[in-house]
């Protein structure tokens, strides 16, 4: 009885390191605005998102404004 039991938690604690993967909160996941492109309503050409100007008619790149 007592070698059943052990076997029983040696296979329990195989299972939680190896099969049991829990989803992790990435923060590298999460959307960053500084990685976003944007496409500049102008030239049409793609920046991040944290260079735009925004205006009325949608995002201007550094060279547009």
């Amino acid at each position: 009885m007592f070698k059943l039991i052990i076997l029983i938690v040696i296979g329990f604690i195989v299972y939680k390191m190896f099969f049991d993967k829990k989803v992790e909160n990435n923060s590298q996941n999460t959307s960053n605005d500084s990685d976003e492109l944007i496409e500049c309503s102008k030239c049409h050409t793609f920046v991040p998102k944290n260079e735009c100007k925004w205006t009325n008619s949608g995002c201007l790149c550094k060279d547009c404004q």
